[in-house]
């Protein structure tokens, strides 16, 4: 079983549905249409969760970077709607 380090070294169950929620949210965010938010979660979030769900311990930040990263190279627009609604969960 895969687990996550939180950044506060709390360890939580890896949840793969996590990380595509997060890109369907962002995507929402940069207004993406329907069709292009499945197909960002399937690229995006299906690569980053084959890369991590073979290890025993992931760090959080390495998750974020890594979707990040993708976002980035795929559709910049939503690696922003990501970032700002970080900032939002900060607050």
């Amino acid at each position: 079983m895969v687990q996550v380090i939180k950044r506060g070294g709390r360890r939580q169950k890896f949840i793969p549905a996590k990380i595509k929620n997060s890109i369907k949210k962002a995507a929402t965010g940069a207004r993406i249409s329907p069709a292009r938010t499945r197909e960002l979660v399937k690229d995006v979030g299906e690569s980053v969760i084959d890369l991590y769900k073979r290890k025993k311990l992931v760090k959080s930040v390495d998750l974020r970077k890594s979707i990040l990263g993708r976002l980035n190279r795929r559709m910049k627009s939503v690696a922003s709607a990501w970032k700002k609604g970080e900032k939002k969960k900060k607050k």
